[in-house]
Parts: C-alpha cells; sequence; structure tokens
C-alpha cells in the first residue's frame, strides 16, 4: 500500500524533534557538570565546553543523518541495531581520541605526568563517548517502534475502511429482483391493455428511482429530499401494480435540510407491501410518517421514519430475529456500519399488522450538509 507523503514527513519531523532534544538535553547537562566542577580544580571552564560542544555538534549531525537514512527502512530490532554498530563504530573511533586530543592540547594544564599518563585518560575517556551514542541508539530504536506500531495500525484501519466501504456498496446495490420483474410484468399489462399515459408513468418512476439506486458511487450522502423523492417513486410503481388496493397516506413533518445515506428507506416500503397488500385481499393503507420528536425522552434528537398498515399496533411482539427478511437484515448490518450503535431498526411481527421504524441520529444527518464523503 502506497502511503501518503504527509505521513513519512511528520515522521520525519517527530524524529528531527527527539532528536535535537536529545543531544541539546545532553550538552545542557554536560555544560551544569563542567560549569560546577571544573573551578573547583582551579581551571578555566571554556577549553572544555567548547571540546564538548564540537563533539555535540559531530554526534549530532553524524546521527542525525544517520537517523534519517534508517528511519524508514523496514528492518528487525536485531538488525537495525547491527547496521547502527556498523556506522557508529567509526564515529565512536574517531571522536575517542580527538576529545583526548583537544582536552590534553587545549584544556588540561599538560605536563610531563599528563603526557605519561595520556593512554589512561584515553581509556578513561571511553565510556564519556561511548554512553551517550547508546543512549541515541536506544532512543532511535523506540521512536523506530513507535513510528512501524502506529504505521501497521493506520494500515490496519485503512484495511477495515476499505472492506467496510465494500460491504456497504454489496449491500446498497442489492437490488431486489423480484421488483423488477413485477414491475415489467405491470407495464406490460399497461401496454396490452392499451394504457399508454399510464404506462408512459410507470416508465419514468422507474427511471426516476433506478437513476437515485445506480447514483453516487463512492458512498456520498444524499439530501432528505431526494430520498423521499426515489420512495415516493417506489410507491408509486406499487400503486400502479396493485391500483386501488393500496392506499398510502403520507405525514412527512421533517423537512429541515440534511443528508442521509441512500435507499434507506425503500427496504422498509418493500417489505410493507410484501407482507400487507401482496398477502391480503382488499384496500390496504399504509401510513408513512417522518418525524423530528422534540418532546424529551427516548427518541428525542433523533429522525424517526414510520412505515405500518392500519391494523399494525405499537405494543406487539417484536420481529423474531430468525425470520427477519433478507432485505431488512441488510438493513440492519447497514446502519451497524455507517451509525454504531446510535441507529435503530424496530421491526414489530408482521403478524398483527406491519409495523418498522427507523431511528437516525440528527446530530449525524445535519453534519454531514452538505453531502460530502462519510467514509466512516
Amino acid at each position: 500500500m502506497i502511503r501518503p507523503v504527509n505521513d513519512s514527513a511528520l515522521a520525519l519531523t517527530r524524529f528531527w524533534f527527539w532528536h535535537l532534544l536529545y543531544w541539546l538535553g545532553y550538552l545542557l547537562l554536560k555544560y551544569t557538570h563542567l560549569s560546577l566542577l571544573i573551578p573547583l580544580q582551579q581551571e578555566a571552564a571554556f577549553p572544555y565546553l567548547a571540546t564538548y560542544t564540537l563533539i555535540t555538534v559531530i554526534n549530532l549531525s553524524l546521527t542525525g543523518w544517520l537517523g534519517t537514512r534508517e528511519l524508514a527502512r523496514p528492518c528487525t530490532p536485531a538488525q537495525q541495531l547491527q547496521r547502527l554498530a556498523v556506522w557508529l563504530m567509526p564515529l565512536l573511533l574517531l571522536l575517542i581520541p580527538l576529545r583526548q586530543y583537544l582536552l590534553t592540547h587545549y584544556a588540561m594544564k599538560s605536563g610531563p605526568d599528563m603526557m605519561t599518563h595520556w593512554s589512561h585518560y584515553l581509556v578513561v575517556g571511553i565510556p564519556l563517548v561511548l554512553l551517550p551514542l547508546c543512549g541515541w541508539v536506544a532512543v532511535f530504536l523506540l521512536m523506530k517502534l513507535n513510528f512501524f506500531t502506529l504505521q501497521q495500525l493506520e494500515n490496519r484501519q485503512q484495511l477495515l475502511k476499505q472492506a467496510r466501504q465494500a460491504r456497504l456498496k454489496v449491500l446498497r446495490y442489492q437490488l431486489n429482483p423480484h421488483f423488477m420483474f413485477n414491475t415489467l410484468n405491470a407495464l406490460n399489462s399497461l401496454i396490452v391493455s392499451r394504457k399508454g399515459l399510464a404506462a408512459e408513468d410507470l416508465i419514468q418512476q422507474l427511471s426516476a428511482f433506478l437513476r437515485h439506486s445506480l447514483k453516487n458511487q463512492d458512498d456520498q450522502w444524499v439530501p432528505l429530499r431526494e430520498e423521499l423523492q426515489a420512495l415516493e417513486a417506489y410507491l408509486a410503481i406499487q400503486q400502479v401494480r396493485f391500483g386501488e388496493r393500496l392506499v398510502l397516506d403520507w405525514q412527512l413533518s421533517a423537512t429541515k435540510p440534511m443528508q442521509l445515506p441512500p435507499l434507506l428507506f425503500q427496504p422498509m416500503a418493500e417489505q410493507a407491501i410484501l407482507w400487507t397488500v401482496a398477502e391480503q385481499s382488499g384496500p390496504i393503507h399504509l401510513h408513512i410518517e417522518l418525524t423530528e420528536p422534540c418532546e424529551p425522552g427516548e427518541q428525542a434528537g433523533m429522525l424517526q421514519f414510520i412505515i405500518r398498515s392500519d391494523a399494525a399496533g405499537t405494543e406487539t411482539q417484536l420481529w423474531p430475529a430468525s425470520q427477519v427478511p433478507a432485505s431488512l437484515q441488510q438493513l440492519q448490518e447497514r446502519l451497524e456500519l455507517l451509525f454504531g450503535s446510535r441507529a435503530s431498526l424496530t421491526l414489530l411481527n408482521p403478524a398483527f399488522g406491519f409495523y418498522a421504524r427507523l431511528n437516525l441520529p440528527l446530530e449525524v444527518l445535519y453534519a454531514a450538509h452538505p453531502a460530502r464523503d462519510r467514509g466512516r
């Protein structure tokens, strides 16, 4: 996977921040130590400070170049440690005699004893040069481990996001083939009966519904008005099929601008038709309600969409989960992927009249206006 350039630049910026902080902190600690210790020996502190400043600048520059080079290189901690040792060993061999030379010739009061014990001071100086480099190696390995841990976490989140988007597309594009079959049969009946105007109206409604179904290829949310127009087109097609047996009662009190995922209402309307007018004789009244409850309570702050038949009550038992139709199960899965636990779909047993209620969080719907990619 190709990662954004901004992520690498951010990791490099973090590295240089901690890199500079480490070496400047080391230099500050050394300054404090020398400024307190050297005057007690009745020697000038400046040569010592200048020596350690030069050594720190060399360390800062070479380890900075090395860290920039090695930060994004994928390798195990053991391999990385080996690579750092290959580069830092020559630096260590350079800095030890350089430090001793500068201290001997410019800082310490040289004399016969000093030159005689030059090798002794050289050996004593090894840990003073080695320990800061070892500390930098530890800090660098921690930074690199953090960098790759965050990288793997972001990659995993990106894969989960892509899988969720792919699943949403699959669920959204599952158009019931029976709906197309029945619509085409109804269209054929109108043509045979020479009802040209009714057939033309049916084609226009079918075209409007399919256009809404197939648009927004990138999971863009749509205005509430467009979603309602698609629902009206779908139910108009069903009215052509069933004629006077299907009576619709629209109660739309929620008209504020907001955005929502496409085709949330259609599966509920499809099942309402299937469990009422398609299975029963006589006229069927379906009530379609869209409201924003303002009273304090469980449903406050939710957009509420209800579709119910006349016979439906609100106190009957819930629809058994094992018997819920596939299209409504897919709708529940979409809601969970899009809203988590903030949205809900309530289904009552259709044996007592069809009743389905969809609750969507208004805060999310308002935040999505104007239309933009949600990509949650």
